[in-house]
This record gives C-alpha cells, sequence and structure tokens, in this order.
C-alpha cells in the first residue's frame, strides 16, 4: 500500500440522495445500481452524511416509505481527499469503525446557495475496493 494514492483505487462517481427521501427509495436505487450505500446531501447539496446497508437493516420492521432517510443516516460524513495515502484512508475507516470514505475533489465548486465553496465528492472509497486492491496488487 506504501506510495498507493486514494484516486487510485476509490470508485469514481457519486450518487446521492437528499436527506428528506424516503428509505424506499433509497432502496431501489442501491439496488438498481448494486451498491451499498449512498451519499447524504442536504436543499444546499451539502454532504450531510451517509447511509448503508446496515442502517436500512436496522429499520426493516418498519414503514419504509414513512421513514427519512435523515432518521437512519450516518452523520456527520467522513471524507478524505484524492490526494490521500490509502494507507491513511485505511487508517481513518479502523479509528471511526466505518466501511466508506467520501473523496473529496480538489476542485471547489460553488455550494447550491451561492454562499460560499464547497469542494465536490468525487468517489467513495470503500473497504471492497481496498481488498480488491489487495489482491490484484498480490498482496493477498
Amino acid at each position: 500500500m506504501e506510495g498507493t494514492k486514494v484516486k487510485d483505487v476509490m470508485t469514481r462517481g457519486v450518487l446521492t440522495i437528499h436527506e428528506t427521501a424516503s428509505v424506499r427509495e433509497a432502496v431501489k436505487i442501491m439496488a438498481d445500481y448494486d451498491i451499498s450505500g449512498l451519499v447524504v446531501t442536504s436543499s444546499t447539496d451539502a454532504v450531510v452524511g451517509v447511509l448503508s446497508e446496515m442502517d436500512i437493516i436496522r429499520v426493516l420492521d418498519k414503514n419504509l416509505d414513512e421513514v427519512k432517510i435523515e432518521e437512519i443516516m450516518t452523520s456527520p460524513a467522513i471524507s478524505i481527499s484524492q490526494q490521500e495515502s490509502l494507507r491513511r484512508a485505511c487508517q481513518i475507516m479502523k479509528e471511526n469503525n466505518i466501511h466508506r470514505l467520501i473523496i473529496q475533489s480538489q476542485d471547489a465548486g460553488l455550494s447550491a446557495n451561492g454562499k460560499g465553496a464547497t469542494s465536490l465528492p468525487c468517489g467513495i472509497l470503500s473497504i471492497s475496493d481496498v481488498i480488491e486492491h489487495l489482491y490484484t496488487q498480490g498482496k493477498v
């Protein structure tokens, strides 16, 4: 892992869901795209959390149309620069007991409300990405 950057291993592109969307909507997106998590955004397009399969499992006994993402998401979202080392990213996931990090681009965009810059999410780094990298590099 020495010398490997997050950008070399991450999954590019980010699927998001609004914090007031229903869990049923999230389940549909996750099933359609065969993914295990979504980035959660606010009305100003700010990243406010992450929704994972484990968050959803906790509410399967409820009406999924009535439960809102903001009620069950993990917040705040933890992010890292795509230029950071893979070793550091793994350390952050371990320290925070999380399975994915939001990867921030170096580019800053204007926030949706026009009041300041925001760093744009450009990808996700999951434990699965790290495992696959280790395997393809012959480390496992």
